[in-house]
């Protein structure tokens, strides 16, 4: 099975060579700050800076801007609608036909800035060390280890039950089911969800038996050793710094 977030191939880069916990709690940071941004300037300046760590990275062109795109098409199915809400006091540019409200337009800059931002910042740190090192990491920094194990099992099986879902709708097809809207098609999605969910709970327990008969004691092993080095602590300065800076000029700013 292949996992879609798996690269072919990252070129090295300074970014690839920093100490995975360091460089996990420089992003979380970073990611927190920007989520945190409301004014234009900051969360533009903020939306740059992730750009730049994305090219200072060497991350595959084609692969960044597919799951960018995927995730920004996601947000603007669900957030599209803000320019088209006018409220009392807003701003509006009348275009005859409809009125745009510029605050609504602002808004959905704003928050379209920080999405790109954050995803940027996650790809890259998804992109630029072995997922098992960064779960690993993770739970150095004393992050719960129930929810660094439900997150990695989650990764691991979202993309094996989408495969599970594919095979069922392969072989409904092949039975020459076609979806239309009667009680017959809702009945037989309705069967196939329920079976799905009973595939779903079957595997999860034969791998909890495969887990415990190998002696799983919820702690992460890695060939690779953590090291510290000064570039490690530079780096980390560096983010913390500017996160820190970018929330102090936002909350001046509003």
């Amino acid at each position: 099975m292949t996992l879609a977030l798996d690269i072919s191939a990252v070129k090295p880069s300074v970014i690839q060579r920093l100490d995975p916990r360091w460089k996990l709690a420089g992003v979380l940071l970073a990611t927190l700050a920007m989520g945190w941004l409301r004014t234009g300037p900051a969360a533009c300046t903020a939306l740059l800076s992730a750009f730049a760590l994305v090219l200072l990275a060497r991350l595959p062109l084609q692969w960044y801007l597919r799951r960018l795109g995927a995730a920004t098409l996601l947000f603007v199915v669900f957030l599209a609608w803000l320019p088209f809400v006018v409220e009392e006091g807003d701003l509006t540019f009348d275009l005859s036909i409809v009125a745009l409200s510029l605050t609504g337009l602002e808004q959905l800059a704003i928050l379209s800035a920080r999405l790109v931002g954050m995803v940027s910042l996650m790809l890259v740190l998804v992109a630029t060390a072995p997922l098992h090192d960064t779960f690993k990491a993770a739970r150095a920094l004393f992050i719960p280890g129930l929810l660094v194990q439900l997150v990695l099992l989650t990764y691991r099986y979202v993309f094996l039950l989408m495969e599970e879902f594919g095979r069922l709708r392969t072989a409904l097809r092949v039975r020459g089911f076609r979806n239309r809207a009667d009680l017959h098609s809702y009945r037989t999605i309705g069967q196939v969800a329920g079976t799905l969910l009973v595939r779903s709970y079957e595997r999860s327990e034969r791998v909890g038996q495969a887990m415990r008969c190998r002696g799983f004691d919820g702690q992460f092993r890695s060939l690779h050793e953590f090291r510290t080095r000064p570039a490690d602590v530079l780096a980390f300065g560096l983010l913390a710094g500017w996160a820190i800076g970018l929330a102090a000029w936002d909350w001046f700013a509003r």
